[in-house]
């Protein structure tokens, strides 16, 4: 994408965020050149989100675990999932199940760079469709929902996307910082963001994605 694009793009979304009554600041930067990942990593990440949101939800590890080793999803895990994993049930803690469960909100950003849905809207968590969208782990489903997939969006529509993320994440962290409430969700804004920037960057390392505003 020109420099010309990129700028367009930002003045575009500050636009479109100070309408619907969002603060931003046009010194915010333009975001970098897209570095996207293979599909083959989009869909493996979202097996491995799917199978976290899971623990969240009570499910058991050995049956979460189980699931990965059949499906061959174990070498899309991270440093820190691998740990998880190799917990037992009453070693995952209610704070790890509060975490896992925010993933919620990246699944359903992926499902959308995925055209499993055309809505990702800052104001609204993630879609009442989702689970039917998906693998039902409980009933021993494979992947193949996940595998249908056939194509990323555009690079400039993620790139969109990820940029209008950005700048609502500034208003967020701003708002919270300044003792305020944001009008949206930060948590909802963040989880998003967090893997749009992981999707938008293959040499980043999804334990350690940048996030700064």
């Amino acid at each position: 994408m020109t420099e010309d694009e990129k700028i367009d793009i930002k003045e575009i979304n500050m636009q479109i965020i100070g309408n619907k009554g969002y603060r931003y600041i046009d010194w915010l930067p333009i975001l970098e050149d897209p570095n996207i990942r293979s599909l083959s990593e989009v869909k493996g990440r979202m097996a491995i989100l799917l199978a976290l949101v899971n623990i969240s939800l009570d499910a058991p590890m050995e049956v979460i675990r189980d699931w990965l080793f059949d499906n061959n999803l174990s070498k899309h895990l991270s440093k820190t999932e691998e740990a998880i994993f190799a917990k037992n049930d009453d070693e995952v803690t209610q704070d790890d199940k509060n975490r896992l469960r925010w993933y919620l909100e990246g699944l359903w950003a992926l499902m959308w760079a995925t055209n499993l849905t055309n809505e990702l809207k800052e104001n609204e968590w993630c879609g009442n469709d989702m689970a039917s969208l998906l693998p039902n782990i409980e009933n021993d489903d494979d992947t193949e929902k996940i595998d249908a997939i056939t194509e990323l969006r555009s690079e400039r529509e993620l790139y969109i996307m990820l940029d209008y993320h950005y700048r609502l994440h500034w208003y967020c962290v701003d708002e919270r910082i300044n003792g305020k409430q944001a009008k949206i969700n930060e948590g909802i804004v963040y989880e998003r963001r967090y893997v749009l920037e992981w999707l938008m960057d293959k040499d980043s390392d999804w334990d350690d994605v940048g996030m700064s505003t």
